[in-house]
């Protein structure tokens, strides 16, 4: 009755409520210092440093302007590592979120999926150098997968003479590659799709089959637009996961491998090795750049999806 009878008193009240809303703001803030000074320090200031290398020459620091971009934009083995690195990105990330997912959906309906699960996770936790020497007894000139070729035309066809075809230095070298990523990648990408799909209405797509929707329809109405966010995730995912397999084909076919699964990453190394900074500056940007465009493509694409 008091604050109804006294406007002053409301206003007051008001005040307090607000300033202290404002301490708490600005608490919340101060627990975020320390994560955004981190930023700013380890992340951001030498992004920018990076930026600004771009336009010196190396050596002297003397300003090129956009010299250094039109020398790495017109080399050959730029153009190589790009069409490399980007076909290997086109075929690794349909086909390790298609496959993984296929297996998620097979494993949803499985109680005791358990031990198949740790089946998967085994490659992640096999040693780099482990997985380097298997792939190497595998597809080397005299390897097991040659010697199973020879014995199988010797027995089926009658060739006693099999020249062994070293894969690696081969045009068959990027599906060596892509086949290794998706052994070592996809058990992990399963965890993260049963994770997501976890997370839907059983309630929601017991009724939608209770009314009569087929699997395709229960998939494209009710599964694919819950899981949109597990998409951009496992996306995003994905395309590191191609850029972390360097160390193992750099293991495997060193610093000038066979011209297909000749990557940036062999492009960043030997530029290195030569001490070029200005062209590694440059190429870091544009991938800086590349990156950001498809983060923002496909947050869009997400944020519309949601909308519909």
């Amino acid at each position: 009755m008091k604050c109804r009878n006294n406007p002053n008193g409301i206003h007051r009240n008001r005040g307090k409520r607000h300033g202290r809303n404002s301490i708490a703001e600005n608490r919340r803030l101060l627990f975020l210092l320390p994560g955004l000074t981190g930023v700013m320090i380890f992340y951001l200031l030498p992004f920018l440093e990076v930026v600004r290398r771009s336009f010196v020459k190396a050596g002297n620091n003397s300003f090129v302007g956009l010299d250094n971009y039109k020398a790495v934009l017109h080399n050959a083995a730029f153009r190589l590592a790009v069409r490399n690195t980007a076909l290997y990105i086109v075929l690794g990330v349909p086909l390790l979120m298609g496959i993984s997912l296929v297996l998620a959906l097979l494993l949803r309906r499985i109680t005791a999926r358990r031990k198949l699960l740790s089946a998967l996770l085994l490659p992640m936790a096999v040693p780099a150098a482990v997985m380097v020497l298997v792939l190497q007894l595998l597809v080397d000139k005299h390897g097991l997968l040659n010697g199973v070729i020879s014995e199988l035309l010797s027995r089926t066809a009658g060739m006693s003479a099999f020249y062994g075809i070293d894969y690696l230095n081969s045009d068959g070298a990027l599906a060596v590659v892509l086949c290794s990523f998706l052994w070592k990648n996809t058990g992990y990408m399963v965890i993260l799709w049963l994770a997501g799909l976890s997370a839907l209405p059983r309630d929601v797509e017991e009724a939608a089959e209770v009314d009569g929707a087929n699997r395709w329809q229960r998939w494209q109405y009710i599964t694919m637009p819950e899981l949109s966010g597990s998409f951009f995730t496992i996306g995003m995912l994905s395309v590191l996961h191609i850029f972390k397999s360097y160390r193992e084909v750099w293991m495997v076919a060193g610093s000038y491998p066979q011209e297909n699964i000749y990557f940036l990453q062999h492009l960043l190394q030997n530029w290195y090795l030569k001490l070029e900074f200005d062209q590694m500056a440059v190429l870091t940007v544009l991938l800086s750049g590349i990156l950001l465009i498809v983060c923002l493509f496909l947050q869009k694409h997400l944020e519309q999806g949601k909308e519909a």
